[in-house]
C-alpha cells in the first residue's frame, strides 16, 4: 500500500489542504527535472515530502506533510534547467512524491495548490490558472477532484492505436505460471523468490514460452500461499524488491517475453492498512464501507447474518469486538471488499496503473466472478456460497457471477486502453460454460480460462465436449479461446490422468480423496499418466487461442501426495473437516527440483536453492524427484521437457490466423467401450485454417493417420499408426 501512496501522491501531489488537483500531460521522455513558476514568474523548488502515518486511507490532507507549495515536475533528463528534486531512487521507485515515469512512458505530470497564506493578488492568479486548467480537463474528460488518494486522476496518455480487443499478443501466445514461491530460491531461505525467476529466464526462453504469469508476490501474511494480500503494490521482502522486480521484467522483455501478474481484487489481506483501519473506525464509518460489514442476527446479534459456509471451510462471516460481522467468502483473513464502494473502483484502477507503468503486459484476475454482491434480500440462506451447485444463468445469483460485475471490468478495460499497446487480461471465472463469453468480451478483459478442459476426464467425450465449449464461448464474445490443463488451485495433470478416469459429482473428486489418504486409496499408474499427458500437451497446444502452462508440467511432475499433515501449508487442510475435509493444494506447489545430484537427504533440495542455504524449502520435496530434475531431463532427447521444447517452438511457426478449426472425417466415436475405464472410445481429429492436424486415440485399436507429413508425436508411432493414448501433429497433403 505505501507504494501505491507514493505513486498516487506523485498523481496528486498531496501536501495541502485546498481541494483542487489538476494535472496535465507531457509529451513522453520529457526530461526534467525542473519546477512550475507561477504567474509572478517566480519557480517554487520541489520540496520534501513525508508521508502521513496512515497510509491505507490518506487523503488530501496528510498529517506530517509539510505546508503545501507550488510544487513542480521531477522527471528524468535534461528538458527545462531548474531546481532539481532530489532523492531519485533506481528506476521508477518513487521517493520524491512527485515523480513521473521512468523514460519510455507517457506523460509527465503537474499540479498546482496553493500554500498556506498566500498575498491576495497571487491567490487570485493561483485560482484564474486552476480555474483554466479545470476547464480544459472538463473539455477532456479529466476532472479530478482529490477527496481521498483512491480517487485521483488516471494518466492522460495518448489513445492506443490498437483496438480493444482479444486480438492483442494474448490471443495466441504460450503462457507459463510460475508460483514464485516454488519456482527458484536465489537467497537461501527456502521460498522461491523474484530474483530466482531472473536468474531462470534462460530456461524460460528456452523452453520456448511467450510470457509468464506470476500469481501473488506482494506483502502477505501466507495465509492463503499469498492471495491474501496486504500491499498491492510492492513486492513481499522475503521475494525481493521493486528493483528486483525491475530487473526480472527488463530481463523477460529483452528475451521476447511478456509478463502478466497475478490481481486479487476480491478480497484482502485482514493486514492491509484499509481493514485494519475499518475495525479500529467502527460501524458506519467510511472505512468499514470499503468491506462488507452487517449486523448479526438473533436478540443481541450473536448469530451471523447468513447460514454460509466459507470456501476453504468453516463459517463465511467473523464477528469482531464491537459485534459486528464481516463476510470472508475464503479464510477469516481475507476479508471480502465491497464493491458498491467508490474507493475500491479507484483503488485497483491505480493498481493495475501502478504495475502497467512499470513494464506489466497483463494480468489475470483472481475470483473475477465474485466481486459483485447483493446481500440486501431476504433469502439469501437459501443460496451457496462454497457448494457451487447452485449456480444460474441469468446472473442473479447474490454472490457469484452477478451481472453487475461486468460494470467493473468495463471501467478497469478504459485504464487498460490508455496504454499503447492495450494492457491485456484474462479472468479466472468458474461459472456456468454459457456466461464464460461475457467475461472475455472485448469491452471487458479480453479473455476468460476454458475451465472445462482441466476438469476434463481423459475420455473422448469429456475431452471433445470441452474443446466444443471453448470454441463456443470465443465466437460468442469474439474473444480468443484458452485452454488450461493444469494450475496451482488443481492437481497436476500426470497424477489426475494416472489415477481412475471416473466421471463424479465434483471434478477431480478421485483426484482429491488419493490426495486425502495420502495417495493411498488408488493405484496411481505414472506410466500411463504421463503417456496421457504427453498425449494432452499436443491436443491442447494445437488448439486455435492461448495456451497455459503451470510450472513443473513441463518436467512431467505428479502430484505430491505424502506431503506431511503437520507441513501443509494450504488453508484447506487445517478449515475443512469431517466429509467434507481435504488435504489441500499443496502437493502441486512442492518446489521445483533443478539439480539431480543435490539430494535432500544430504541437505540439498534438488538445485531449488543455493548451496549455502539457510533453510529448507518451504514444502519438502520427495525423493523420486531426482528423476524429474530439469538437469537429468534436458540431458534426455525422450524426456517430458524435450517433448514441451520441441511443441512450443514449433507451435510458434505452425499456428494459423483463425480462431476455429475444422473437424476431419476421422473424428468421432469407436462405439466401443474402448476408452478409459470403459468408456466410449473415440478419436479426437481436427485441422487448422494454414493446413496443419492433430489427431488423439482415445481407443483401443491403432489408427491410420491422415495422408500427409508427420510432425510430432507424443509417442513412438507402431508400423504408421496411432496407439491409444497418443497424439500426433500432421502436415496435411505433404509426405
Amino acid at each position: 500500500m505505501a507504494q501505491l501512496v507514493e505513486h498516487n501522491l506523485a498523481k496528486v501531489g498531496v501536501a495541502g489542504s485546498s481541494p483542487v488537483v489538476r494535472s496535465i500531460a507531457f509529451p513522453d521522455r520529457l526530461g526534467g527535472p525542473f519546477s512550475a513558476k507561477w504567474p509572478s514568474g517566480k519557480a517554487e523548488a520541489c520540496k520534501a515530502f513525508t508521508p502521513g502515518s496512515n497510509p491505507g486511507f490518506a487523503s488530501r490532507q496528510h498529517p506530517g506533510a509539510p505546508a503545501p507549495v507550488l510544487f513542480y515536475i521531477c522527471g528524468h533528463g535534461s528538458v527545462g534547467r531548474a531546481q532539481p528534486c532530489q532523492g531519485w531512487g533506481r528506476g521508477f521507485e518513487p521517493r520524491c512524491p512527485l515523480q513521473t515515469q521512468q523514460p519510455g512512458y507517457y506523460g509527465s505530470r503537474a499540479f498546482l495548490y496553493p500554500s498556506h497564506g498566500l498575498e491576495p493578488e497571487r491567490e487570485r492568479a493561483f485560482w484564474g490558472v486552476a480555474v483554466a486548467l479545470f476547464a480544459a480537463n472538463v473539455r477532456f474528460g479529466r476532472i479530478i477532484v482529490g477527496i481521498s488518494h483512491n480517487l485521483v486522476a488516471r494518466e492522460i496518455r495518448p489513445v492506443a492505436t490498437e483496438k480493444s480487443s482479444s486480438r492483442s499478443w494474448m490471443s495466441d501466445a504460450a503462457i507459463y505460471q510460475i508460483y514464485p514461491r516454488s519456482f527458484k530460491d536465489s537467497t537461501g531461505s527456502g521460498l522461491g523468490d523474484i530474483a530466482g525467476i531472473t536468474q531462470q529466464m534462460d530456461y524460460l526462453e528456452r523452453l520456448g514460452i511467450e510470457a509468464i504469469w506470476l500469481s501473488p508476490f506482494y506483502p502477505s501474511p501466507l495465509v492463503d500461499g499469498g492471495y491474501d494480500v496486504a500491499d498491492y503494490c510492492d513486492v513481499d521482502p522475503r521475494l525481493g524488491s521493486l528493483d528486483d522486480f525491475d530487473d526480472m521484467i527488463a530481463a523477460a522483455h529483452a528475451r521476447g517475453i511478456k509478463v502478466i501478474v497475478d490481481i486479487v481484487p476480491n478480497h484482502s489481506s485482514s493486514q492491509h492498512p484499509w481493514f485494519k483501519a475499518a475495525l479500529a473506525a467502527g460501524p458506519g464509518s467510511p472505512e468499514r464501507a470499503r468491506y462488507i460489514f452487517r449486523d448479526g442476527r438473533g436478540e443481541h446479534g450473536e448469530l451471523p447474518p447468513t447460514n454460509w459456509n466459507a470456501n476453504f471451510g468453516g463459517p463465511a462471516w467473523t464477528r469482531v469486538a464491537d459485534g459486528q460481522w464481516y463476510l470472508h467468502m475464503f479464510t477469516p483473513e481475507q476479508p471480502d471488499f465491497d464493491w458498491s464502494c467508490p474507493e475500491v473502483h479507484a483503488l485497483f484502477c491505480d493498481v493495475l496503473a501502478f504495475w502497467s507503468d512499470r513494464g506489466v503486459d497483463g494480468f489475470r484476475i483472481d475470483v473475477a466472478q465474485g466481486l459483485a454482491k447483493d446481500l440486501d434480500r431476504d433469502d439469501l440462506d437459501r443460496w451457496h456460497l462454497a457448494e457451487g451447485d447452485d449456480m444460474v444463468d441469468d446472473g442473479t445469483h447474490p454472490l457469484w457471477d452477478r451481472n453487475e460485475v461486468h460494470e467493473i471490468y468495463r471501467e478497469w478495460r478504459r485504464v487498460f486502453d490508455r496504454y499503447n499497446p492495450p494492457r491485456s487480461a484474462v479472468a479466472e471465472a468458474w461459472v456456468l460454460p454459457e456466461r464464460q463469453y461475457l467475461y472475455a468480451r472485448p469491452s471487458e478483459l479480453g479473455q476468460t480460462f476454458n475451465f472445462e478442459f482441466a476438469k476434463a476426464t481423459w475420455t473422448y467425450d469429456d475431452m471433445h465436449t470441452a474443446i466444443e465449449k471453448g470454441l463456443k464461448a470465443a465466437v460468442e464474445s469474439d474473444s480468443a479461446s484458452t485452454w488450461v490443463l493444469s494450475n496451482h488451485d488443481v492437481p497436476r495433470v500426470a497424477t489426475r490422468y494416472a489415477l481412475p478416469q471416473i466421471k463424479a459429482t465434483r471434478y477431480h473428486q478421485i483426484a482429491l480423496d488419493w490426495l486425502l489418504r495420502d495417495g493411498s486409496s488408488y493405484d496411481e499408474d505414472r506410466e500411463l499418466g504421463e503417456r496421457r499427458a504427453r498425449a494432452a500437451l499436443l491436443l491442447e497446444l494445437a488448439l486455435p487461442g492461448s495456451a497455459y502452462v503451470y510450472q513443473g508440467e513441463e518436467l512431467g511432475l505428479f502430484e505430491v501426495a505424502d506431503i506431511p499433515w503437520d507441513a501443509l501449508e494450504d488453508p484447506t487442510a487445517t478449515n475443512t473437516h469431517g466429509p467434507k475435509r481435504e488435504k489441500g493444494r499443496d502437493g502441486c506447489r512442492v518446489p521445483l527440483p533443478w539439480v539431480a545430484a543435490d539430494d535432500p537427504a544430504q541437505g540439498g533440495s534438488f538445485g531449488f536453492s543455493p548451496a549455502d542455504a539457510d533453510a529448507a524449502p518451504h514444502l519438502p520435496q520427495p525423493a523420486w524427484f531426482s528423476d524429474y530434475a530439469v538437469d537429468r531431463e534436458e540431458a534426455d532427447p525422450t524426456s517430458m521437457l524435450a517433448l514441451y521444447r520441441d511443441a512450443l517452438w514449433l507451435r510458434r511457426k505452425l499456428r494459423g490466423c483463425a480462431n476455429d478449426l475444422a473437424w476431419l472425417d476421422l473424428d468421432g466415436r469407436t462405439g466401443l467401450a474402448d476408452g478409459a475405464e470403459g468408456a466410449e472410445g473415440g478419436v479426437i481429429a481436427y485441422r487448422r485454417d494454414n493446413g496443419w492436424a492433430c489427431v488423439t486415440n482415445f481407443g483401443a485399436a491403432p489408427v491410420e493417420l491422415p495422408a500427409g507429413r508427420v510432425l510430432l508425436t507424443s509417442s513412438p508411432l507402431a508400423d504408421g499408426r496411432l496407439a491409444q493414448d497418443s497424439s500426433a501433429w500432421i502436415m496435411l497433403g505433404e509426405m
